[in-house]
């Protein structure tokens, strides 16, 4: 019999070691399949933010070219407007390439309409800024600044979207950590359960039955003729019991 508790005792354990590695398995599969996802998804947010703040930038560029040209300096005012107009183009050429959020092309495409009506509105007032006063200077660009701030609003909701989508997929990433986190943290309840349950077949079958035998032999006195450890297991420890009693028969 007690050869057959250590082989059920060593089966446990082998049981066990396999779960634990099995559940690491899956949970280094579970987490490099969130990082891949998350990393994929958050480059593309990063990136079309990063150009949002292009967009920003040259659009700030295109009015401040505006007002060089309305000032006088209509050569380096003409090239900052033409110069901001590429990098926009630009920036909304990858900004279309990065598309992971919901309903991201509306809000490209209402940048590009919002922003052509306000590059429009450039043109034609560098076109046309030679035959103006000063007071209708004065009034187109503060007629253009409404096209400027509608422009921006558009990119800045851009921007926003993109940013709220980070949250989220940061948030998915709490999820899925926990999720892929789950493997483990069920493999140690079970190897808490285990052990448990090893210290109680070790103590019921190996230790206490030894701590009675010593007990007998302790207690043993001539005149009771034999010890009597209580060991009520078949095994090779109720054996030592009786060839001691059979070794006190001998003796007597």
């Amino acid at each position: 019999m007690l050869k057959s508790l250590k082989s059920k005792i060593f089966s446990s354990f082998m049981l066990l070691v396999l779960m634990l590695v099995i559940a690491g398995i899956m949970s280094i599969i579970e987490f490099n399949k969130v990082g891949l996802s998350i990393n994929s998804v958050m480059d593309n947010n990063y990136k079309s933010i990063e150009q949002a703040k292009n967009m920003l930038d040259a659009l700030e560029r295109e009015d401040s070219g505006l007002l060089m040209h309305l000032m006088g300096n209509r050569e380096t005012g003409s090239q900052t407007i033409e110069h901001a107009y590429s990098s926009i183009q630009n920036a909304l050429k990858i900004a279309r390439n990065n598309i992971t959020e919901k309903d991201e092309d509306n809000y490209i495409e209402n940048v590009i309409k919002e922003y052509e009506k306000f590059h429009a509105s450039v043109k034609q007032t560098t076109d046309s800024s030679a035959t103006l006063t000063l007071e209708e200077k004065n009034e187109t660009y503060l007629q253009n600044q409404q096209l400027f701030f509608a422009a921006k609003k558009s990119i800045n909701e851009l921007m926003q979207l993109n940013q709220d989508g980070i949250y989220k997929q940061t948030a998915l990433m709490k999820e899925n950590s926990k999720r892929a986190m789950m493997p483990g943290i069920v493999s140690i309840v079970a190897a808490i359960v285990f052990a448990l349950l090893l210290n109680f077949f070790i103590s019921e079958y190996f230790i206490n039955p030894i701590n009675r035998l010593i007990d007998g032999v302790k207690s043993y006195y001539p005149e009771t003729g034999r010890i009597d450890a209580k060991i009520n297991l078949k095994d090779e420890i109720k054996a030592l019991e009786d060839e001691i009693n059979n070794l006190i028969g001998r003796l007597k």
